[in-house]
């Protein structure tokens, strides 16, 4: 018979089915599967608010800008993504500062796709300074924010020559690319970024900052970034005064090209002119 004996209460035999039984330990192991799934979802959002996960977190930014970086607060949202909090970093020359940088990975994706989907910052202050060797610090974002301000036709005293748009961009310290070019779509909001030269002096200032920053992959294999920044106010110091300002380029590898560029006051700035012609130099360079 395919049953199991058990002896009942009252000294009677009960007999249950084999199916039953299975049924009972097929349960007991799915429950088992959720407890430990709950037990390590939890476990996960404690181990993220430990000091050693926010030491792993600041070696890495501290690796990525070239400065070293000290993190408030880590933690971690349902989908187990990560949130940043009082990210800063302050040196003699330069500093970085966000309220909040929200990290989004990507759980399930080809193989050729980065693992970061997204990165947020939220408040961000920027303070850039040569160093001295004369490179603007940090690195990371030097390149990228010389070009912005040089887009516009201005610059901050001291620096070097403005030089068109179109053309190589110098790497950061050491030669490398800016890591910048290799991670995921960043979004910056209510930004500002400040130039100042040797002496602490401020040279230049951006408030209401707004960047997207998105990569793809051109036909060629080569990754090509979209870059699209808007400020509420361009000051420079004894220059001119720029508001409403949205510069969009294309990141080619080794060159930027001006897309659109408009203001909805140029100031004492001559209006700059249409960018249309390099156009066919985008297409181009993409086509190599």
């Amino acid at each position: 018979m395919d049953a199991k004996i058990n002896p009942g209460t009252d000294g009677s035999i009960q007999t249950a089915p084999r199916g039953t039984l299975g049924w009972r330990v097929l349960w007991a192991l799915l429950w088992t599967l959720v407890l430990a799934a709950v037990l390590g979802y939890g476990a996960l959002h404690l181990f993220v608010r430990t000091v050693c996960f926010r030491t792993r977190v600041e070696a890495e930014l501290s690796r990525l800008t070239g400065m070293e970086m000290h993190v408030g607060r880590v933690r971690a949202t349902p989908s187990l993504n990560l949130k940043l909090r009082d990210v800063i970093s302050v040196s003699r020359d330069a500093g970085i500062g966000a309220r909040t940088v929200r990290i989004r990975w990507r759980w399930f994706r080809p193989r050729d796709v980065s693992v970061l989907e997204s990165l947020r910052v939220e408040g961000l202050a920027v303070t850039l300074a040569p160093d001295a060797d004369g490179v603007l610090q940090p690195a990371v974002l030097g390149g990228m924010s010389r070009m912005l301000l040089e887009s516009t036709g201005t610059r901050p005293a001291g620096t070097d020559s403005p030089g068109a748009l179109i053309g190589p961009v110098a790497p950061a310290a050491g030669g490398r690319p800016s890591p910048v070019r290799v991670v995921g779509p960043v979004e910056v909001r209510w930004g500002s970024v400040r130039w100042q030269d040797a002496a602490g002096n401020l040279q230049a200032a951006v408030s209401g900052l707004e960047l997207s920053w998105i990569s793809m992959a051109a036909a060629n294999g080569r990754r090509v970034a979209h870059v699209d920044c808007r400020a509420a106010e361009v000051k420079v110091e004894n220059g001119p005064r720029i508001t409403g300002l949205h510069v969009e380029l294309i990141d080619a590898g080794d060159q930027w090209f001006l897309v659109d560029l408009g203001a909805t006051d140029w100031g004492s700035a001559p209006p700059p002119a249409p960018a249309e012609a390099d156009y066919r130099d985008l297409l181009d360079a993409m086509d190599d």
